[in-house]
């Protein structure tokens, strides 16, 4: 996830300083992933998104691209999705609860899910404790306004800091574990 410094996750575009570094790890990271989760609201984007870079991006990304578009990915929504990302299936939820049972079932059939988007998928797992590890990527820039990610959160939760990585261009890489 990528984090302002003051917590803001949302319109990233616009503060986020990815570099190539950073991109060899996403790499690395992407070669662990069974299966990726997305939040309806992002998935068309992440779609378009992905499978024009595996065409037309630079080496790098495109490898990452090519490495996206292979994983199995699978949609969380209240309502049907039109599936344009190969290797997508969707889960219906219909509530809270849903989401909780429908997340235990997923996990027990795969290894390493990514929670990929949206700021309210994310929310959503870290309310009803359903990582079990978060990665976060914080720019060195106060965006002063967005989405902040542990804002729905309503319980305190104890987490490990397993691992950091300070990037040239001064992003921190946070690795923390339950």
């Amino acid at each position: 996830m990528q984090l302002s410094l003051d917590g803001g996750v949302s319109d990233e575009s616009r503060w986020m300083m990815l570099s190539e570094e950073i991109l060899e790890d996403y790499l690395a990271y992407y070669d662990t992933v069974d299966t990726i989760v997305v939040g309806r609201n992002s998935y068309a984007s992440l779609a378009q998104y992905w499978q024009q870079a595996e065409n037309s991006s630079d080496s790098l990304e495109r490898t990452i691209a090519r490495r996206m578009n292979e994983i199995p990915k699978v949609v969380i929504s209240r309502s049907e999705v039109d599936l344009i990302w190969r290797n997508s299936q969707q889960i219906v939820v219909k509530d809270e609860p849903s989401l909780t049972r429908e997340m235990e079932v997923l996990k027990k059939r795969t290894n390493h899910i990514s929670v990929e988007s949206g700021v309210k998928t994310w929310q959503s797992f870290i309310r009803h404790d359903l990582y079990d590890e978060l990665w976060l990527l914080v720019h060195p820039v106060i965006a002063s306004h967005g989405d902040r990610l542990f804002a729905l959160a309503d319980k305190q939760q104890s987490l490990r800091l397993n691992r950091t990585k300070t990037y040239k261009n001064g992003v921190v890489g946070l690795h923390y574990q339950k």
